[in-house]
């Protein structure tokens, strides 16, 4: 028994190692991978919180990207020369106004959510990973009520009084969003900066396919955006040297765009399988345009 019960010993001894050295180098590679990741982060100031009066608040907000996979709750603050927001679990994401290259109020209409979404100049950290794009929403009515509310008559006395409800609502929490942006505004202009929100131009929107699935991008006055599905597509318009239109036909039902950096080292950006109707609200945008059949140039 004594070889034997020594063997075992030295298996677990063994085992205990192997565990040891992978959780080490487990270590290292997310250490070096966040090193890689913060290499060429462009240094952000610090906050300078504003202490001498009261600070425009929004509260109970949703903030996408999300802290290591959970849904990251919290508070959001307009100070003398950044946002700050303060997860439920004390997680803090500063944005310097500087930084801000595009600052958008999306309010709900036919949408679930009101929200506030901001494109950086520069990417900032979150938890582990860089980020461009940070956004934060409400929802007005959970995604399973709007399922659910289909099934439901017309003249059902209490599906009435839900839908008076969410209008006000909507209503509501529209004015809460739009008169917070107003008045950070008016704190970035009394320190110094300069910072605009833009609203998008439902009316001119469309439908396309510019990642994996169908979503509605809409124009504002500086970009092309759809900020309610991830991941998130903003377009800076200044970046745009021309559109060229694909699949342009009179037998398909729809077409494709590219459109073409000024940087042409850069990737182009693509929306597919938009709606031949919807041809007319594309070319409202400031751009050049060219159209191909079958992506050869013809004009």
């Amino acid at each position: 028994m004594g070889p034997n019960t020594l063997s075992l010993q030295h298996c677990m001894i063994i085992n205990q190692a192997f565990r040891q050295i992978s959780e080490l180098r487990k270590r290292a590679r997310q250490k070096e991978l966040r090193e890689l990741e913060e290499a060429n982060l462009v240094k952000q100031a610090k906050l300078v919180r504003t202490k001498t009066e009261r600070v425009p608040r929004l509260s109970d907000l949703t903030m996408r990207p999300v802290f290591a996979g959970r849904k990251t709750q919290g508070n959001l603050e307009a100070h003398s020369n950044g946002l700050r927001f303060i997860s439920m679990r004390g997680e803090i994401v500063d944005i310097m106004y500087p930084n801000i290259k595009h600052a958008i109020f999306q309010p709900c209409e036919n949408e679930i959510m009101v929200l506030v979404h901001f494109h950086l100049r520069h990417p900032i950290m979150l938890g582990k990973k860089k980020q461009q794009d940070i956004q934060f929403f409400t929802e007005v009515i959970d995604a399973s009520q709007t399922v659910d509310a289909g099934r439901r008559s017309m003249y059902d006395p209490d599906e009435m009084d839900d839908e008076q409800r969410e209008r006000q609502l909507r209503r509501k929490l529209n004015e809460a969003f739009k008169e917070f942006c107003r008045k950070v505004e008016n704190v970035a202009k009394k320190n110094g900066f300069s910072l605009e929100f833009d609203i998008p131009y439902r009316d001119l929107g469309f439908n396309g396919n510019p990642h994996k699935e169908m979503v509605f991008i809409q124009p504002t006055l500086n970009c092309l955006v759809n900020l309610t599905e991830t991941p998130f597509f903003v377009v800076n318009l200044s970046d745009v040297d021309h559109v060229h239109f694909e699949r342009v036909t009179f037998m398909s039902k729809a077409f494709d765009i590219v459109l073409i950096n000024k940087d042409f080292s850069k990737q182009p950006w693509r929306v597919d399988m938009i709606p031949n109707d919807d041809k007319e609200s594309i070319q409202v945008c400031p751009s050049h345009f060219m159209s191909a059949v079958l992506n050869e140039l013809i004009s």
